[in-house]
């Protein structure tokens, strides 16, 4: 009843479309499903699926024949007899016995699951096993088992243990990168646990007391006191004895004893000086734009000397008054190498702030992030340790908290703390309120996502928008791509993972059809862009598929394509389509313009802050609700865009009739992307906004 009522040591099939398909069901399943440790949840490796094989597939024939699949589970009714050199079952010749379970080398065992038979039960038993273990050594036993196991160890040759693989396939698959290369980093760092002190139970911690009932027993994990106990348990032997390698061990050891030297923390009078310096600070900057006329009649030169001698009693170690030492600057804290929105975003925002000299480093914290960690433009400036007076977090705000554990809450202490969020919705989650109380203020990337977290929270939030910068070598290459070489190509690019009931990528299927659909000789092309992982992706997949079979000036373009070849293929199209129903910014739209496309957007949300009827053509829409499982964050009362689809498919009918027009805006696109989006632009508002919280240059940038 628990592992199934078929062994699947034997299966016999046809070469057929329905057994086909069937396969391919069952290793649908197989890839996350093949386990052993949940029988009680009705999946015992790759046999329980089996059960349901004849109810699917009508021709199917359950064979019966005792001389086939003979095993140590069903000997009581299957005994084998001896007759000369050869083998019976119930008086039938045997077709063949299956070994399972054999310990190589050790002849005494039957199989090593199983303690009622032994090869000695029967004589017939000892020559048949004599005989495997004969035909085992003579083809090559011993030199093949010193043949280490090939997925057994990490790249860097540690052994992966059996809580990495369990943790592994139970909640990190699907895994983007390369997980014997980039897992061990992803196991060292700290488990999303509260308080977790320091981040002293690592996620490969974490993910070995889920598998043992004894340790969930003795420690809750539910306090600090009980995680910091787990830890010393962890590292004193406990790891240790469960054979865990020592590389997940020293992390652990490394924060315990890091624990112990935060003797640094500012305390008693001191402490509270600070912390209502730091209030009245933040309390200052959010008022600042509602009393404007009465700030202006203070002195500037009184307003500056009391907003420095405020910040420096708030933040007392950045001028020099605390036990840490910083240096002038800016550690921007986030997921640099990731191959995504929020990494390229903070990739931009190093770029605009090198180009005006502020002096900066990078930590990398890569929570959660399962995409390529391929981009390594940053990686001269990484740090391991945060070390300058001004911390940006590079992370949206539902991850905020987990990166402050994972990098260390001391990192706050004595900087001034800046959260640079991105987010598609109207309105923030009242989950993430406490959390964002640990920063000072947040730099908003566009005019909708200030408006989302101004209203909700005490806090300055400051526009800082996001530079875009394209290199000025990129060739269009259609060949590569296979499109046409003359038509009027349309590009729609999204990832999966940021949600296709946000992108919208029917909208945009829709449009093209009702442009084009009936008129099959319209020389265009129509070039659809994805990567990543969703439930929705096999069906939409499938639907845009189908269209292409149907219709040869479809292009799909399913896999993951370097930056390089990502703006090849923008270069390579004439307009890019965004028919989104909510964007933080629109990173595609952006490096579209920048690249001099004429871009065709719905005129909603982030996107609004560069698409306008001279930049683009703007799609009008009307807001309907978000449904509560459309999209993460749920809070009733949330709205996005319905992009009108007719408007979009007569824009676009338009621009195939008329690629001049296309031409033209998409040089006054390009033009507005290098005046108010290059680096220099987003560089020169972030040293301003930098001068205003420090109140003199010098505290801060580095020539």
């Amino acid at each position: 009843m628990q592992a199934g009522v078929f062994n699947l040591g034997f299966m016999a099939l046809a070469d057929t479309p329905e057994t086909l398909r069937l396969l391919k069901w069952w290793e649908t399943r197989l890839r996350t499903e093949c386990v052993s440790n949940r029988v009680a949840d009705g999946l015992f490796v790759d046999q329980k699926f089996i059960d349901l094989w004849p109810a699917y597939c009508p021709g199917t024939s359950i064979l019966r024949n005792p001389a086939y699949n003979v095993a140590y589970w069903n000997l009581d009714s299957r005994p084998v007899r001896r007759r000369g050199d050869a083998y019976e079952v119930d008086g039938v010749p045997l077709a063949f016995f299956h070994f399972s379970g054999v310990v190589p080398g050790n002849r005494s065992i039957l199989s090593k699951h199983q303690r009622r038979w032994k090869p000695g039960s029967t004589p017939e038993l000892q020559a048949l096993f004599d005989d495997y273990h004969d035909r085992l050594e003579k083809f090559g036993l011993h030199r093949f088992s010193r043949i280490p196991y090939g997925f057994g160890t990490f790249t860097d040759g540690t052994g992966i243990p059996d809580a990495a693989r369990r943790l592994f396939r139970e909640q990190l698959e699907p895994f983007s990168g390369d997980p014997f290369a980039d897992l061990p980093a992803y196991l060292n760092r700290p488990a999303d646990l509260d308080p977790n002190p320091d981040g002293v139970v690592t996620r490969f911690a974490h993910a070995l007391w889920t598998t043992r009932s004894d340790l969930r027993a003795h420690f809750d994990l539910r306090g600090s006191q009980s995680q910091l106990s787990y830890a010393h348990w962890f590292v004193s032997g406990g790891a240790a004895e469960a054979k865990v390698p020592p590389e997940f061990i020293r992390p652990v050891a490394k924060r315990i004893s890091d624990l112990g030297a935060q003797a640094r923390k500012p305390t008693g009078n001191s402490k509270l000086a600070a912390d209502a310096a730091r209030v009245a600070y933040r309390l200052l900057m959010k008022v600042q734009p509602n009393i404007g006329w009465l700030y202006r009649q203070v002195p500037p030169a009184t307003r500056k000397r009391f907003l420095d001698g405020l910040f420096r009693r708030a933040w007392p170690a950045a001028f020099g008054g605390g036990s840490l030492p910083l240096g002038h600057g800016v550690s921007l804290i986030g997921y640099p190498f990731a191959e995504i929105g929020v990494g390229e975003a903070m990739r931009s925002l190093a770029r605009s702030i090198e180009s005006a000299d502020v002096s900066y480093e990078v930590v990398n914290f890569d929570e959660q992030v399962r995409s390529s960690q391929k981009d390594r433009a940053l990686e001269d400036r990484l740090t391991d340790t945060p070390s300058k007076t001004v911390n940006i977090f590079c992370v949206n705000a539902d991850m905020l908290r987990s990166t402050v554990r994972g990098v260390g809450s001391a990192v706050l202490q004595n900087r001034y703390n800046i959260l640079r969020p991105f987010w598609e919705l109207p309105r923030i989650h009242p989950q993430w309120i406490d959390g964002l109380r640990q920063v000072d203020e947040i730099w908003a990337p566009t005019s909708f996502v200030r408006d989302a977290f101004a209203s909700e929270i005490d806090r300055p939030v400051i526009h800082v928008p996001v530079s875009v910068s394209v290199p000025s070598d990129v060739r269009s290459n259609r060949d590569r791509f296979g499109i046409s070489s003359d038509a009027t190509a349309f590009l729609f690019a999204f990832d999966f993972s940021s949600y296709p009931t946000r992108k919208n990528p029917q909208a945009v299927l829709e449009a093209y059809l009702r442009a084009f659909g009936q008129d099959r000789k319209r020389n265009v092309s129509l070039v659809i862009k994805t990567m990543g992982q969703s439930a929705q992706r096999v069906e939409i997949l499938n639907s845009v598929r189908r269209l292409a079979q149907d219709d040869c000036r479809i292009v799909l373009i399913d896999d993951v394509l370097s930056r390089a070849d990502m703006y090849s293929l923008t270069a390579s199209c004439d307009v890019f389509v965004s028919l989104h129903r909510s964007e933080g910014f629109g990173l595609g739209i952006a490096e579209a313009m920048a690249l001099g496309k004429a871009v065709i957007a719905t005129d909603f949300s982030g996107s609004r802050d560069f698409v306008s009827g001279e930049t683009g053509f703007p799609v009008p829409c009307r807001l309907i609700d978000v449904e509560p499982d459309q999209y993460p964050y749920f809070v009733e009362g949330q709205k996005w865009a319905e992009p009108d689809i007719d408007e979009a498919a007569r824009i676009m009918a338009s621009l195939a009739d008329n690629r001049d027009m296309a031409i033209v805006v998409g040089g006054a696109a390009k033009s507005f992307i290098a005046n108010f989006h290059s680096p220099q632009a987003v560089g020169r508002i972030a040293e301003t906004r930098l001068k205003q919280i420090y109140g003199h240059r010098n505290a801060l940038v580095g020539r």
